[in-house]
């Protein structure tokens, strides 16, 4: 009467152990899975960062590059207006010269 009390506990114990097996792979795993999840995620961010990096270097850059720009224009529109202004002195004074020239008579 005793034997079947014995088997019982025996079977008890081994799937208690068996369990415990089961429970202690599975919780490896999922850590294993999380340091893995948790890695790729830092690296990931650490990528997103350094791209956030070269944007913003990019932006000023070109923030940079728009200024330049700017200068250069205004820069163009004063050189024009005095080509301008050199254009239509000299077409005075050609007009004056040719208004002499035309009175005095030619060889």
């Amino acid at each position: 009467m005793l034997l079947p009390v014995w088997l019982a506990l025996g079977v008890s114990a081994a799937l208690v152990v068996a369990s415990l097996v089961f429970a202690a792979v599975r919780g490896l795993a999922a850590w294993r899975t999380f340091r893995r999840f948790r890695r790729r995620v830092v690296d990931g961010l650490a990528e997103v960062t350094r791209r956030i990096a070269q944007v913003e270097t990019r932006a000023a850059t070109g923030a940079e590059s728009a200024a330049r720009l700017r200068r250069a224009q205004a820069e163009l529109r004063d050189s024009l207006a005095t080509a301008r202004l050199l254009s239509a002195a000299f077409a005075e004074v050609r007009a004056t010269v040719s208004r002499f020239t035309g009175i005095v008579p030619s060889k």
